[in-house]
């Protein structure tokens, strides 16, 4: 489930719970925060994720690039000049919606700000993420479930209707009053697709595994 494991293991015990006929179906979990990825879970097994050997791979975050041109790395080295530190900082603290708005990595202050690098940083953000979830559908034949989670995926509204906007042709299609009240389930009454908002537990899920992992180790 890559580096945001426990924040789908948690999704999904969600899922499990809100949808229990469909938690074996096929289910793509968006965590959408500081760190932004997604999850394609098939059969209740993880099938592919975002992020890579880091958690910079992947979707655009609040200051993480997500998937990059390599090439971008060494037109930095070569023709601007900056140093393995001068992008090491610039890959985890200035990209991102920081990098594309220029103002700020906060998703809020964004959508509130109206200045047109905002906006375009946010629309950058919500079609990647859009895209995204549509590639992760297709890795396990299509989707039953779409859950949110993390503190954009969660509580953000605005974010949340325009990437489902841009993904109704695969039949997500949000509860306009469910969607802003942040209810768990923000499904339309006629939507295909289930669309459910999840608040996760990462420590409650964490001492979950402790404990069944402590469980099944040998006695002496």
């Amino acid at each position: 489930m890559g580096f945001h494991g426990l924040a789908f293991a948690s999704g999904m015990t969600r899922v499990a719970e809100l949808a229990p006929m469909l938690a074996k179906e096929r289910v793509v979990l968006a965590h959408l925060g500081g760190g932004s990825s997604l999850c394609a879970i098939r059969g209740g097994v993880s099938i592919n994720t975002t992020m890579g050997m880091t958690p910079l791979d992947g979707l655009a975050m609040t200051t993480r690039p997500g998937s990059l041109d390599p090439g971008v790395v060494v037109h930095l080295q070569r023709t601007v000049g900056m140093s393995d530190e001068e992008i090491d900082h610039l890959l985890w603290r200035d990209s991102g919606l920081r990098g594309m708005s220029g103002e700020s990595g906060d998703m809020p202050r964004l959508l509130a700000s109206g200045t047109p690098s905002a906006r375009r940083a946010v629309a950058v953000y919500v079609t990647l993420a859009a895209q995204g979830i549509a590639a992760m559908a297709a890795c396990v034949g299509g989707i039953d479930v779409l859950g949110f989670s993390g503190g954009i995926g969660q509580n953000s509204g605005i974010v949340r209707a325009r990437i489902c906007e841009q993904l109704a042709w695969m039949g997500i299609r949000l509860d306009p009053l469910a969607n802003s009240a942040n209810r768990m389930d923000a499904t339309a009454g006629d939507a295909p697709v289930r669309t459910l908002i999840l608040p996760i537990d990462e420590e409650h899920e964490m001492a979950r595994e402790t404990m069944q992992w402590l469980s099944q180790r040998p006695t002496r």
